[in-house]
């Protein structure tokens, strides 16, 4: 029995879920915990130091992890692995040079946060993502154990701190600091300073800027509402902690698409072709449905329990946003078949719909409707960016349409598998 329960979490789907799930819980808690000890209002000003952070770092960052996968399959491991991960530490090391050298001249406490986390944040992502497609179990056992720290880190600081901005960034700070150390022990890059260096950087820049574009607009469809509801005077830092707990919330549902696209791009980095997008993606769209249903069923009184009246009228922004999840997971899974692909300028010209009809939306909504207006805005984004995706996939591959939503008989085989351990499959 013990054997078979542990053939069973070696199957990496398996395991990713099962990581996530518990991931996931450790997040509730920190999320509680940092709305509970922020307050609203200085819930908004993490947000808007996070949501700056986090489209500076893709900036910087210019689609180099993406581009891994691609490198790795077509040139192999051993020609690339130490380079690239010379070329990302070298880079990276004169990115946070020139961050504090920046911060010198700031004088904004928020803006200093943002900048100087902007390298932090960058560098976190390259390692987790090159991390991932090396070691997927391990990585996600190391994602578990800092998720448990962080809640025990806000944990403490609930317990025996006063509340302020300082401690606000250092939340932001702490968990992506150590993933950077972490990461880069668990890969053990044996660095190579060479001229090599600048030929990768090169074409790395090459490789990187259509998918940077590309998650850039990922970023934008979800950060974007809280930088424009920051523009309007009549929306208060309070309104904003609000908007971001309910967007958190509504995030959840995609959680099954978030956390298998990760093995799944180590599966196409590995051969895999696009018969296994559709299987992952319908199977992820009918767990994330359930998902949605319970969040519609028991979120009222989820959000007021766990996260207090202060709090009151997140519930509303996650049931606007919960059906717009649903389709953004399809978007998800294809966009990571497209980058390992070399098709980043789909994923570009896919997402622009979603922008534009995102930020149109903002606008005409937002100044009558307030973060119930942004909500709806952010809901259609979702909504024509997981469309447009499934709509190409399904007419580029000859899949039809069907097949990305309604469960095949092999998926039912599929599921067996994992249950009875057959890890081939």
């Amino acid at each position: 029995m013990l054997k078979r329960l542990l053939s069973f979490f070696r199957n990496e789907y398996v395991f990713s879920i099962f990581a996530k799930v518990f991931s996931i819980i450790l997040s509730l808690g920190h999320s509680v915990l940092m709305a509970r000890f922020l307050g609203a209002e200085l819930k908004g000003t993490s947000s808007y130091i996070s949501s700056i952070a986090s489209i500076g770092a893709i900036i910087i960052t210019f689609g180099m992890h993406q581009a891994y996968p691609y490198l790795r399959k077509q040139m192999g491991k051993d020609t690339i692995y130490n380079d690239y991960l010379t070329t990302i530490i070298c880079l990276f090391s004169v990115y946070l040079f020139i961050s504090l050298i920046i911060i010198s001249f700031i004088s904004s406490i928020e803006i200093k946060a943002a900048i100087l986390l902007i390298p932090i944040f960058g560098y976190a992502k390259v390692v987790s993502y090159v991390c991932i497609i090396e070691s997927p179990n391990r990585r996600n056992r190391i994602w578990t154990i800092l998720s448990a720290v962080d809640v025990l880190f806000v944990g403490a600081l609930f317990l025996y701190a006063e509340k302020n901005v300082f401690w606000a960034i250092a939340i932001l700070l702490l968990v992506e600091a150590l993933k950077c150390i972490i990461y880069t022990i668990v890969l053990k890059p044996k660095l190579i300073f060479s001229r090599r260096i600048f030929i990768y950087l090169k074409n790395l820049f090459k490789l990187g800027f259509f998918p940077m574009i590309a998650l850039l607009m990922t970023t934008l469809n979800y950060r974007i509402d809280v930088l424009m509801l920051r523009g309007f005077d009549h929306i208060t830092e309070a309104q904003i902690g609000i908007y971001s707990i309910g967007i958190h919330v509504a995030e959840k549902i995609v959680l099954i698409p978030d956390t298998l696209k990760g093995v799944m791009v180590s599966k196409l980095a590995k051969g895999a072709d696009e018969n296994e997008v559709a299987k992952v993606s319908r199977l992820c769209f009918w767990a994330s449905s359930l998902l949605c249903v319970l969040f519609v069923l028991v979120g009222d009184w989820g959000i007021k329990f766990l996260y207090g009246e202060e709090y009151n009228g997140a519930y509303l922004v996650m049931i606007i946003c919960a059906f717009g999840a649903l389709a953004i997971g399809y978007f998800k899974l294809i966009a990571q078949y497209n980058i390992v692909n070399k098709k980043q300028i789909r994923n570009v010209i896919l997402l622009t719909i979603a922008i534009v009809v995102d930020v149109v939306f903002n606008l005409l909504l937002i100044p009558k409707y307030g973060i119930n207006g942004a909500a709806f805005a952010t809901a259609l984004g979702n909504f024509a960016c997981g469309l447009t995706f499934v709509i190409w996939f399904s007419s580029r591959h000859k899949i039809p349409i069907y097949k990305m939503f309604f469960l095949q008989k092999n998926d039912l085989s599929f599921i067996k598998a994992l249950i009875v351990n057959d890890n081939k499959k």
